[in-house]
């Protein structure tokens, strides 16, 4: 399939804004890019080096210590006019091993495990304990009990997810890496990108709940003629 002009021109326009946040969080000359999935039919974004798929070194005290990769598969909504992520994936791993510490993913066609959630690497005993024994009163299904890796930690759902600025802030405060002066303004605005560009597609998805918001506030709002009422009906006020 031919890439859709519209699609690749909102996912570079959307790479962009990701590179200018990373590279004033991180010292780093990261290179994100855009590149055309004809098997999905979607444009993939994340790190590049050339034409190929990359990872950002991570360092403390210049000293390289981890890797940080991330993809966002995106194509455009039902409408066709704006762009939807369908897929995204971040993970952070060590320089001495090639098996993630953590993983933060987004998967909207996700059936088995939260649409978005977090995964660790790591094992404890007590919670291994645990995740065993609820699997042998089958109470909890995973085909690895004994591993906290299989975990899915739900964070938010489909619209309410972390972004980006999430993994970054993790990265910078828990994890220690090298960072640039004025980083945390960088994440907060970066984030404050996001967070309008959720509430514009939660307003798409929930038409009457946003009409009526602000109707509460005293703004006049009336609906095409087209639009069905009952489909969008806004839920009672608690």
């Amino acid at each position: 399939m031919e890439e859709n002009t519209a699609l690749a021109d909102q996912a570079r326009a959307f790479a962009s804004t990701l590179q200018d946040t990373i590279r004033r969080v991180l010292p780093s000359e990261a290179v994100i890019g855009a590149r055309f999935t004809p098997s999905a039919n979607a444009l993939l974004v994340t790190p590049l080096s050339g034409s190929s798929v990359a990872e950002i070194p991570l360092t403390v005290g210049g000293e390289p210590v981890a890797f940080w990769s991330f993809s966002f598969q995106m194509t455009l909504d039902s409408s066709g006019a704006f762009l939807k992520t369908v897929k995204s994936a971040f993970a952070l791993r060590s320089t001495f091993e090639d098996i993630p510490l953590a993983r933060l993913e987004y998967d909207g066609n996700m059936r088995t495990a939260p649409v978005s959630h977090w995964q660790f690497h790591g094992e404890r005993g007590a919670f291994s304990h645990l995740l065993a024994r609820a699997h042998a009163m089958k109470k909890y299904v995973t085909d690895r009990p004994h591993s906290l890796s299989s975990v899915h930690f739900p964070t938010g759902g489909e619209r309410f997810r972390p972004g980006m600025e999430d993994f970054l802030e993790f990265l910078v405060r828990e994890c220690g890496v090298d960072r640039v002066d004025g980083w945390q303004r960088a994440i907060e605005e970066g984030r404050e990108i996001w967070r309008r560009f959720q509430m514009r597609t939660v307003t798409r998805d929930l038409q009457a709940e946003a009409a009526q918001t602000l109707r509460d506030l005293n703004w006049t709002v009336t609906p095409p003629a087209d639009f069905e009422e009952s489909v969008g009906r806004a839920i009672k006020r608690w």
